[in-house]
């Protein structure tokens, strides 16, 4: 009988332990779900409405476990509702309430306490996903260094064009040949006249330069070319000549031969007279 209670005994005093123990873990379980887990170093936010005073951060110090500011306040009704944004150093439970106060100084009532939990695992995991997505590269086949190879191709060809294309090309300089002298002249007509037949700008040319032979010693340069013709015509020394000049060149009827002309234009190819104009 004794062996009997003193086994009752034991196993009442084990199921006990183990209640005990379930119990416990459940508390404990159910008291970590309140406390809401965050990373450490990251912000987080959080929605206080509250209708009493104003609410204002506590001052801090260098080192604080909490940094805690109010990012915006906006009247909803007779309260006010205030976005807290928080973000936790060091690792534990914290209460947010306990890094505000009041405004005109009086003591914080009605707030509910708001803990946190910083937990380094989760900033492992948080930094462990920021390095596999830097680890992932993301190539975009866009051909950039193609592209800008040909642009710049592109932008010299197009200042090439811009500066050449459409120039005017240099003109070669021409060859300056000398005048003909008078006499020059007079021989070329005479090869041209024994050869065959002068045409009419060849026999003004004739004309003119007999009569710039002509009128030297006979009247100075300024006189009108009317005066001069009549000078020469009535000069003993060239009138006979110019007379005949002019039947050949204006009436070829006239019965004044080629060799005349030639014998004429001879005549005056090695006088001193004839001179470069």
């Amino acid at each position: 009988m004794n062996a009997f209670f003193s086994i009752f005994r034991r196993r009442w005093l084990l199921w006990s332990l183990g209640a005990l123990l379930l119990v416990g873990g459940l508390v404990w379980l159910l008291k970590r779900r309140d406390n809401l887990n965050v990373p450490l170093g990251v912000e987080q936010a959080a929605i206080i409405t509250y209708s009493g005073p104003g609410l204002i951060v506590k001052p801090f110090h260098w080192g604080v476990a909490v940094n805690v500011r109010i990012a915006q306040v906006t009247q909803q009704g007779a309260s006010k509702v205030y976005d807290v944004r928080y973000l936790v150093n060091i690792e534990g439970d914290h209460d947010l309430i306990g890094y505000l106060m009041t405004d005109n100084g009086s003591a914080l009532t009605g707030l509910p306490s708001f803990t946190v939990h910083g937990d380094p695992k989760l900033s492992k995991e948080l930094e462990a996903r920021v390095r596999e997505t830097e680890a992932i590269g993301i190539e975009v086949r866009g051909h950039y260094k193609a592209t800008l190879v040909v642009l710049f191709v592109l932008w010299i060809g197009w200042l090439f064009m811009l500066i050449f294309y459409g120039r005017p090309k240099q003109v070669a300089p021409a060859i300056m040949v000398p005048d003909l002298t008078p006499a020059e002249q007079l021989l070329a007509l005479l090869h041209q006249l024994e050869g065959g037949e002068l045409t009419a700008v060849q026999k003004a040319r004739l004309e003119m330069l007999l009569l710039r032979c002509w009128r030297e010693g006979l009247v100075t340069d300024d006189l009108p070319m009317r005066e001069v013709f009549g000078i020469i015509a009535r000069s003993e020394r060239t009138g006979e000549a110019l007379l005949r000049l002019q039947r050949w060149l204006h009436r070829p009827v006239s019965g004044v031969a080629k060799a005349e002309i030639a014998e004429l234009i001879r005549s005056h190819l090695s006088a001193p007279a004839v001179n470069r104009p």
